[in-house]
C-alpha cells in the first residue's frame, strides 16, 4: 500500500468516524423532545427544524410563524422544535401563553440574552437585565411615560413633524418615487433624541449623519447578523472567555461619549426637563435613597454604564420600531386607497373640531388611525417573537410535561397575529378587526406586539404616539400610492430577529393642495 493511498485511508476514515459520531451525537439531541413525551417537529441535520431560515429561504420571523401554524393544524396545544441541536418549547394554545407571560411569568422571566458588562457596557439594558435588578429599574420606569408627560411630547413631535414636511417636499420635488424609510427614520430620531433627551440632533437638516449611521447600524448591523442568532447556541461561560460583544467599539464608544455629554450638562447647567433622562439621572444620585421594587428596601444606584444603556436601548427601540411601523402602515395605505381616504377624512373631520391643531385631544378622537396602527402591528410586528428562559422547572398545566430549567422557549407574535381563528383571512389588511366589538371577541393574548405581562414594552406609548403623528403629518399633506419602483409581493429579510422589508419601500406622494 503507497504512502499516499495510506493518507487517504487515514482521512477517508477519520472523516467517516467524525461523520458517525456527529449523527449520533444530533440523534442523541434530538431524541429530546421524544424523551419528554411532547408532540415534536420532526427535525433534520444539522439544523433541526430552522433549515429554511439557515440556507436563505425564509426569514426568522415566517420560519417560527410557520411552525406555529403547522403546530395548530396537527391541533396540537404545544410542540417541541429544534434550533440546530437546541431543544426549544414552543406553546401555541392561548391559555398556556398567556401562563408564561403573565400568570406564570416568574418562571420565565428572563429573555435570557447575553451580557458581558465588562466589556459591553450598553448591553446592559432593561431588556437584557434580569432578577432583582431588573425588578428595581423596571419599577421606576413607568413614570417617564405618563399621559401628562406625552401630552408636553405632542407639542415637540408637532414642531419636528413641520420640519419633516419640509423635508418631505424637498424630496418630492425632486424625485418621482421616495424610499421612505429613511425620512422617517430621521423624524423618529429627531423626536426621541428631543423629547427623552432634550437634544436637537437636526438629522432631518442632514447636520448630523454620524447619528444617523450609529443609530441606524445598530438595526442594520448587528440585529441583521445571523451569527448574533447562533449566540444563543453557545454556552454563556465560552462566551465570556471569547470577549462576544453586542455592541461594535465605534458605535458603543460613540454613545457612551453622547450620554456623558448629555449627562454632564444637565449636571453642570442644572437643567431639569422632567424627562427620562432626568429620572435616569436621579436614579444614579447616590445621596439619594430609592426605594427597591417592593418597597420595603433600597436600590443600588445606577452606575454610568447602566444610565448609558438604558438611555441608548430607549433611543434605539423607539426610533426603529416606529418608523418601521410607520413604513408598514404607508404601505398599506397606498396599496389600499379606500382605507387611506377613510382615516384622511377622519383626521379632517376631527382636527376640524379643533381649529386644525393637531393636539392631544385631537388625536385621541381619531378611532380609526387606532385601528390602522393595531391592523398594521398585528401584519408587522417589529420585533416577531417572545423569547423566554424557563428560570425554574415549570409543569404545564393539564400536561405531564415538565419544562426544564435553562430551556428556551418561544412565543411567536407573528404566529398568532396570522392564525385564521384569531383573524380571518390573516393576510388581508382589514381595520376593522379592531374595532371595540370585534376585539372583545378575541381572547387576551391574542394581539401582542409589545409583548405581555411584566416584560411588556415600556416604550409602546411614546412609540404609538409618534406613529401617530407622523403618520397624520404625511395624510394632511399627501396621497400615497405605491411606486413602480416598488417589489412586490412585500417580503421580509432573511436575516436577523426584527422584521424589515427586503428591500426598499417605495412610495409615489401627490402634494394635496
Amino acid at each position: 500500500m503507497s504512502p499516499f493511498t495510506t493518507y487517504q485511508y487515514i482521512i477517508t476514515t477519520f472523516f467517516l468516524i467524525l461523520t458517525l459520531t456527529l449523527v449520533l451525537l444530533y440523534k442523541k439531541w434530538f431524541s429530546y423532545w421524544k424523551d419528554k413525551g411532547l408532540n415534536y417537529i420532526e427535525p433534520t441535520i444539522p439544523f433541526g427544524n430552522a433549515s429554511r431560515f439557515f440556507l436563505g429561504q425564509c426569514s426568522w420571523a415566517n420560519l417560527f410563524r410557520d411552525l406555529y401554524l403547522e403546530v395548530r393544524k396537527k391541533g396540537w396545544k404545544h410542540a417541541g422544535v429544534y434550533f440546530c441541536g437546541k431543544p426549544v418549547y414552543m406553546p401555541v394554545d392561548n391559555e398556556i401563553i398567556k401562563r408564561i407571560l403573565v400568570s406564570d411569568f416568574i418562571h420565565f422571566a428572563n429573555h435570557g440574552v447575553f451580557v458581558d458588562k465588562s466589556s459591553d457596557p450598553l448591553s446592559t439594558h432593561i431588556f437584557n437585565m434580569e432578577g432583582y435588578r431588573w425588578k428595581n429599574i423596571r419599577s421606576k420606569l413607568p413614570i417617564a411615560f405618563t399621559a401628562a408627560k406625552m401630552r408636553r411630547n405632542v407639542i415637540i413631535m408637532n414642531e419636528i413633524s413641520k420640519e419633516f414636511i419640509k423635508e418631505l417636499d424637498k424630496e418630492v420635488n425632486s424625485n418621482n418615487s421616495i424610499n421612505i424609510k429613511d425620512l422617517l427614520s430621521r423624524f423618529t430620531i429627531d423626536v426621541v433624541s428631543s423629547c427623552s433627551m432634550g437634544m436637537k440632533s437636526n438629522t432631518l437638516k442632514h447636520e448630523n449623519e454620524t447619528l444617523v449611521e450609529q443609530s441606524t447600524s445598530f438595526f442594520e448591523d448587528q440585529w441583521s447578523r445571523t451569527s448574533n442568532i447562533l449566540v444563543t447556541l453557545i454556552p454563556r461561560k465560552i462566551l465570556v472567555m471569547l470577549h462576544f460583544k453586542l455592541f461594535n467599539k465605534r458605535a458603543s464608544n460613540f454613545f457612551l461619549n453622547m450620554f456623558k455629554q448629555i449627562k454632564d450638562h444637565r449636571l453642570t447647567e442644572t437643567v431639569k426637563r422632567n424627562d427620562l433622562t432626568d429620572l435616569l439621572l436621579d436614579l444614579c444620585d447616590g445621596t439619594k435613597e430609592h426605594k427597591d421594587y417592593a418597597g420595603d428596601g433600597t436600590m443600588e444606584p445606577l452606575s454610568f454604564d447602566e444610565f448609558a444603556a438604558q438611555m441608548y436601548v430607549f433611543f434605539e427601540a423607539a426610533f426603529e420600531t416606529s418608523s418601521s411601523t410607520q413604513t408598514f402602515a404607508l404601505y398599506e395605505l397606498g396599496a389600499n386607497k379606500e382605507v387611506q381616504d377613510r382615516l384622511r377624512n377622519e383626521i379632517e373631520e376631527v382636527l376640524k373640531k379643533h381649529n386644525g391643531q393637531v393636539t392631544y385631544e385631537a388625536v385621541c378622537e381619531m378611532e380609526y388611525l387606532e385601528r390602522v396602527i393595531d391592523e398594521t402591528l398585528r401584519k408587522y410586528p417589529v420585533f416577531p417573537s417572545l423569547a423566554r428562559i424557563c428560570t425554574k422547572d415549570y409543569v404545564v398545566p393539564g400536561t405531564d410535561v415538565t419544562i426544564e430549567k435553562d430551556s428556551f422557549v418561544m412565543i411567536t407574535n407573528l404566529g398568532i397575529h396570522y392564525d385564521p381563528e384569531y383573524y380571518p383571512d390573516p393576510m388581508k389588511f382589514d381595520p376593522e378587526r379592531f374595532t371595540a366589538e370585534n376585539k372583545a371577541k378575541r381572547p387576551y393574548c391574542s394581539y401582542v406586539p409589545f409583548g405581555e405581562g411584566p416584560r411588556i414594552c415600556l416604550g409602546k406609548r411614546f412609540g404609538l404616539w409618534q406613529i401617530k403623528i407622523g403618520l397624520i403629518s404625511i395624510l394632511r399633506n399627501y396621497e400615497v400610492s405605491l411606486s413602480d419602483k416598488m417589489q412586490l409581493p412585500l417580503a421580509f429579510k432573511k436575516t436577523g430577529l426584527i422584521l424589515r422589508a427586503e428591500g426598499s419601500v417605495w412610495l409615489h406622494l401627490e402634494k394635496i393642495n
